[in-house]
């Protein structure tokens, strides 16, 4: 693969996942088919001919080829691919839309990372960060929380009982031994 679509594998590969999950990885990258069709749409190689509902075909086509060949790569049922598959399913992309790899390797490297465009933004800050002071919370709930804002978790939801045998407001607790 050449390296403009070995960079553009593995910024997609990596999107959506923190620094743990990508060192948690065994065997190298792999990239999840949810991120190819991201890649796809992003890059144009998805368009009025070549629907995602092909592109789901070709990934399938390539990962039971890939299943068959290597099991102990792909065993079954699994949804990501790595370099050599990804360079496989762009092989049958170029096959199924009757292209040439060249041209849709392309158009992939015409794009510069995954795209966040759509998704959610922070709310007000203002709104949540007054919704999240424990300082102003009042009656019950500010019991929950010690001085510094920190929960105190069970303990603050619930009055726990000593269960010394002792009743209550007993101040004489501990002293029998030392009066007989």
């Amino acid at each position: 693969m050449a390296s403009g679509g070995s960079d553009i594998f593995e910024k997609y590969a990596k999107f959506g996942k923190t620094e743990a999950q990508i060192k948690e990885m065994k065997g190298g990258l792999r990239i999840e088919t949810r991120n190819v069709q991201k890649l796809m749409k992003e890059s144009g190689v998805i368009d009025s001919k070549y629907t995602t509902q092909l592109l789901d075909n070709d990934i399938m086509r390539v990962i039971g080829k890939l299943t068959t060949s290597s099991p102990a790569k792909y065993p079954k049922g699994t949804k990501t691919l790595e370099k050599d598959g990804f360079e496989a399913l762009l092989h049958q992309i170029a096959e199924s839309k009757k292209s040439n790899y060249d041209a849709v390797l392309a158009k992939l490297n015409s794009v510069s990372g995954p795209s966040t465009a759509g998704t959610t933004g922070v709310a007000n800050a203002d709104n949540v960060s007054r919704m999240t002071d424990a300082s102003k919370y009042t009656g019950a709930h500010k019991e929950r929380f010690d001085a510094d804002g920190k929960g105190k978790g069970i303990d603050g939801r619930e009055d726990r009982s000593k269960n010394t045998g002792y009743v209550g407001n007993y101040k004489g607790e501990n002293t029998y031994d030392q009066k007989h």
